[in-house]
């Protein structure tokens, strides 16, 4: 198991990087979008959108490592005051209903794919299933990580 714990932090290394680029270049984009909507009046007519649909795609390629590393913001006022051992069933606990959850996700993350298949969006002309396939993407990245962070609970590794 410490070899899938150190697999996923160097996937989570990966899609941390890829995520970077992706980001850089909507940022990018962004930029010229601006300056020639200011300067010349003309404007790239797919550029907005596109620069949705990547911002959504970081988000979720990011999903996976905000999870591991607990970055996500908890209320833990009561969980506090519960012992080590019962904080470490809750937790577990926890991690079941967000596989749950994420499962769902991944359920209707397919749905909208396959029903999206033949409709295309506004001005980038691709399918909707392309940005409706963000949601398999981070459902898969953070189901990835759970029998990780299950591991790591019950061993107490964080």
């Amino acid at each position: 198991m410490k070899k899938y714990v150190a697999f996923c932090e160097k996937f989570n290394q990966v899609l941390t990087f890829v995520g970077v680029l992706i980001l850089v270049f909507a940022i990018m984009l962004t930029f010229v979008q601006v300056c020639l909507r200011n300067l010349t009046g003309y404007s790239f007519k797919w550029a907005e959108e596109l620069t949705r649909y990547l911002v959504i795609y970081v988000v979720y390629l990011a999903s996976g490592h905000v999870f591991y590393i607990n970055g996500n913001s908890t209320v833990d006022m009561f969980y506090n005051m519960f012992p080590k051992s019962v904080q470490k069933a809750l937790t577990c606990l926890f991690y079941v209903l967000i596989a749950v959850f994420l499962v769902i996700m991944l359920r209707y993350g397919y749905v909208l794919v396959s029903r999206n298949m033949k409709v295309w969006c506004a001005s980038i002309h691709i399918p909707w299933a392309v940005p409706f396939a963000s949601l398999i993407v981070g459902a898969v990245n953070m189901l990835i990580q759970l029998p990780a962070k299950i591991y790591k609970t019950i061993k107490e590794i964080d």
